[in-house]
């Protein structure tokens, strides 16, 4: 029989449990008014693997957020529970936990990684609302009545990266971006991107590496930066390989050749500056798609609650767990002013909650503006650069535009 691992944590602890099967989990109420109005919601990430650095800040704002949710009662005599399934960074992984929590939640949030990239099709069947923290294209479209992301897909995000420099670009000759990337499908989301919109916005491509996930060598990569003089150049790799290429490149005469830009999915997170030092991401760029407690005022205000409430600050990749769980309870809200707490469902949750939820902020700027629709499944239609100078991240580019390349029709 498959095994499942899943936590489950309320606000009195965290529970470690392990089903032996998929049929050990009897459906039951998810609203439970007998003994307490409680609703119980999920997240998927990798909390271990090869990405567990990221999974656990993730999962550590999602806490952190149904935490401030309860105290605060933000749902009244509502209390969050939550559980937490954990898909290695792999999509039989991922399947198997959702299978595992699916009866136990109303609905989920979890990054787009490759455990839960397979998820659409078994999410729209059993009708459970799912919460994007990043995303791609093929996931949030066309739109689903439940699938949605936070964030812009990687590929709106280069693209409005690339408009937004070609706006104030000065120079007759066209502006031109390198990428090095690793052989997986997020590595190869920013290639096919850059090749198919990047010349439409006046921009060349060129160079492009691709490199395979364990890559420690990227001298070739460098070589062809020095040669072909790139005037930015996106990595899409690992924490390591990303301390690797900038470490080799510094050596090598070439790292102040060009603007270095960390991968689309988060830049200055703890998770990277923990494997990545300061001193070599110093004058580096970075995407952010939540909000950076250096660089906004949101993101600092909630760091030092998380601070006081549990002795430890959130970061740029915790925060985007902390907004699934804000949204979560928005949405929440919004289908309780529809339907009852008996009839609080996944379709109600989506219908009433989710596709209502309009111009949604927390702590002023932790996040841009979220929005969704019947047909508007990409929550946020912004993202900004920040810059690290003297081991501070500050903005380099305030809030741009991320434009829709996909929202169609359902």
């Amino acid at each position: 029989m498959k095994r499942h691992v899943f936590y489950e944590k309320g606000i009195g602890g965290l529970v470690v449990g392990i089903c032996l099967a998929v049929g050990l989990f009897a459906a039951q109420p998810l609203a439970q008014a007998d003994s307490g109005k409680v609703l119980t919601v999920g997240l998927m990430s990798c909390i271990s693997g090869a990405q567990a650095v990221i999974g656990n800040t993730c999962k550590f704002g999602w806490e952190q957020g149904i935490d401030y949710i309860n105290k605060q009662k933000m749902l009244g005599d509502i209390e969050l529970k939550q559980m937490v399934a954990d898909d290695q960074l792999n999509a039989t992984v991922g399947l198997n936990a959702y299978q595992g929590f699916k009866d136990k939640i109303l609905a989920f949030a979890g990054y787009d990684t490759s455990g839960c990239s397979a998820l659409r099709p078994f999410v729209e069947q059993d009708k459970k609302p799912f919460l994007a923290l990043t995303t791609n294209q093929t996931f949030i479209y066309p739109p689903s009545d439940y699938v949605f992301g936070i964030a812009p897909p990687y590929e709106e995000i280069l693209v409005g990266f690339l408009k937004a420099v070609k706006a104030s670009w000065k120079e007759a000759r066209a502006p031109r971006l390198g990428l090095i990337s690793f052989e997986t499908p997020s590595g190869r989301v920013p290639i096919s991107a850059a090749k198919k919109y990047g010349p439409d916005f006046g921009w060349e491509i060129d160079p492009v590496t691709i490199v395979p996930p364990t890559a420690v060598d990227f001298s070739e990569a460098i070589a062809q930066i020095k040669a072909k003089k790139p005037d930015w150049v996106l990595l899409s790799l690992t924490g390591g390989q990303i301390k690797g290429v900038l470490s080799q490149a510094q050596t090598a005469g070439a790292k102040g050749m060009t603007r270095w830009l960390l991968p689309l999915w988060g830049g200055f997170t703890d998770s990277t500056t923990q494997v990545v030092t300061k001193e070599n991401l110093e004058g580096v760029y970075g995407f952010c798609l939540i909000s950076n407690p250096e660089a906004h005022a949101g993101a600092k205000k909630w760091a030092e609650w998380t601070k006081a409430n549990s002795g430890t600050a959130c970061d740029e990749s915790g925060n985007s767990g902390a907004v699934g769980a804000f949204v979560m309870a928005k949405a929440i809200q919004k289908a309780l002013e529809k339907v009852s707490f008996q009839e609080l469902n996944g379709p109600n949750l989506s219908k009433h909650g989710l596709q209502r939820i309009e111009n949604f902020q927390m702590f002023g700027d932790l996040m841009p503006p979220i929005t969704f629709g019947p047909k508007l499944s990409r929550g946020s239609s912004n993202a900004c650069l920040l810059h690290m100078v003297k081991g501070q991240a500050q903005v380099a580019m305030p809030w741009f535009n991320v434009p829709s390349l996909g929202q169609g029709k359902k």
